[in-house]
């Protein structure tokens, strides 16, 4: 493997934890009216949009081979949640905090250059919880998505443990909800949902 595939020079001076987790700031503060996954952007005229990657991983891995290529593509739009990659529960622990290393790495050179990035929280089982809300500035605004969370009582409830244990450390004032609603009591945070753009284009067209 080349040194450059390992993006060894986007990684930041400030990192966070013991896994040395790239930093993200939380300064962006206005909610998009709409929000459309990352393989739509290339084509969509909506600049009102933010663009989120809760989406299948194959579909966004070139933004971890291209992050300068893909930040000039989302650049317009006026706030970008960081990279999704996916935390499945039979990944060995180490490519756990490998995904949640590219997802803030990528993030964080973003907000480098000028995009407004919102931070993803993203988890699996409670071992993950040691270090994939590291480096998230607290008090800011945050995008999580429910899909796969109501798959069954075992995923809700990983779900719900995750979005308590996320609160508890970073105490978040808005975060952009992405997905159908699921039962949890978010308190005094102010909540902005989102449909799944998938799931609402086939019921304009009756499937």
């Amino acid at each position: 493997m080349r040194k450059s595939e390992l993006n060894i020079e986007i990684v930041p001076e400030s990192l966070a934890g013991k896994y040395d987790l790239p930093k993200l700031s939380g300064g962006y503060a206005t909610p998009p009216e709409r929000m459309l996954p990352f393989n739509m952007a290339k084509t969509a005229t909506d600049t009102n949009a933010g663009i989120h990657f809760f989406i299948d991983d194959y579909q966004f891995e070139r933004v971890w081979r291209s992050p300068r290529r893909y930040a000039e593509l989302l650049r317009p739009f006026p706030c970008v949640c960081a990279p999704d990659f996916s935390l499945y529960a039979e990944m060995p622990l180490a490519m756990k905090i490998w995904n949640v290393y590219r997802s803030r790495t990528i993030a964080a050179y973003w907000q480098q250059m000028g995009l407004n990035v919102v931070p993803t929280f993203q988890w699996a089982e409670p071992r993950t919880f040691d270090f994939c809300f590291a480096g998230i500035d607290p008090g800011g605004m945050v995008a999580v998505s429910t899909l796969g969370a109501a798959k069954s009582r075992f995923s809700r409830q990983m779900w719900q443990a995750g979005m308590r244990e996320a609160i508890r450390q970073l105490h978040p004032t808005t975060i952009l909800l992405y997905g159908s609603p699921i039962d949890f009591d978010f308190g005094d945070i102010r909540i902005v949902r989102y449909e799944n753009e998938t799931i609402k284009r086939l019921r304009h067209y009756g499937r």
